[in-house]
């Protein structure tokens, strides 16, 4: 049987396992138990800047993350010019990592992106996004985009980690170079990351009003406009107020499988997805 096609029954098998025990079970009623050969899988998770990789791929193992064929990280810590929490990560599962920082933690670490894979990357580049005054911590925030070389053909991610303290108008305004950048190139995309939707209303940048926000459902709109779905119906993906922080678009594609998986190394919950080509 070729490897291949092992990965993905092995993914299918964590995915139906991972539903059988989360709480966001209802999430996937489509699951199937033979993926198509052209399927490819993906997962998504802030990385919480942790920085034990023994620790961290015992959590991806025990998420699935090991069969994805693309991992794509956030908040990943570079000590000075040693290599990345997600280069070593990616030399323990086998596969290539790009690894783009951001932002400076100190005097001795970067925070940044990081996309793996198990294709070929054929380029990669960090897209600026528009960077807002917050008052403090003001971040400057970019796309992490990789072109992987897939059997099903090229496929476009974008690995985003958007600001916290913006409303809805502001994050879909941050998304919208991305959007741009997409329409440029024909074939299928993938935007995935933590998009930082909480249900608040900020006032200056500060003040949050709580459950007065409805940051989901204006991206999600938004996206949808542009001919990007959500890979998810729902379901919480971070730990406080079950929070739907983390999503997944796709263009060109739909989903096969999905879960969102809750792990011990990090606050985020993983989202894990199987991926065929609707072209």
């Amino acid at each position: 049987m070729p490897a291949r096609r092992i990965r993905t029954l092995v993914l299918s098998s964590c995915l139906v396992l991972s539903l059988s025990w989360s709480p966001d079970a209802g999430l996937a009623p489509d699951l199937l138990a033979a993926p198509a050969a052209e399927t490819l899988t993906v997962m998504s998770l802030n990385l919480a800047m942790q920085e034990d990789v023994d620790r961290l791929v015992a959590g991806i193992r025990l998420a699935g993350g090991d069969t994805a064929d693309v991992l794509v990280f956030q908040e990943v810590v570079q000590a000075n010019d040693e290599p990345s929490v997600a280069d070593r990560i990616a030399a323990e599962l086998g596969l290539q990592a790009v690894f783009r920082p951001s932002f400076k933690i100190g005097n001795d670490r970067t925070v940044g992106l990081a996309t793996l894979s198990r294709f070929p990357i054929v380029d990669d580049r960090a897209l600026p996004l528009k960077k807002f005054s917050l008052g403090y911590r003001s971040r400057e925030r970019t796309a992490l985009r990789v072109t992987l070389d897939t059997p099903a053909g090229p496929l476009r991610t974008y690995n985003v980690h958007l600001d916290t303290r913006i409303n809805g108008g502001d994050r879909v305004d941050q998304v919208a170079d991305i959007i741009q950048d997409i329409d440029t190139a024909p074939g299928g995309a993938l935007v995935a990351g933590d998009f930082n939707t909480n249900e608040n209303l900020w006032l200056l940048h500060t003040i949050p009003l709580p459950f007065l926000g409805r940051q989901g459902s204006s991206l999600e709109h938004y996206m949808a406009r542009h001919g990007l779905r959500s890979a998810f119906d729902g379901g919480a993906t971070h730990d406080t107020l079950r929070m739907r922080l983390d999503w997944m678009f796709l263009k060109d594609m739909r989903a096969t499988a999905r879960a969102i998986h809750p792990t011990t190394v990090s606050d985020h919950h993983a989202l894990l997805v199987s991926l065929t080509s609707t072209q």
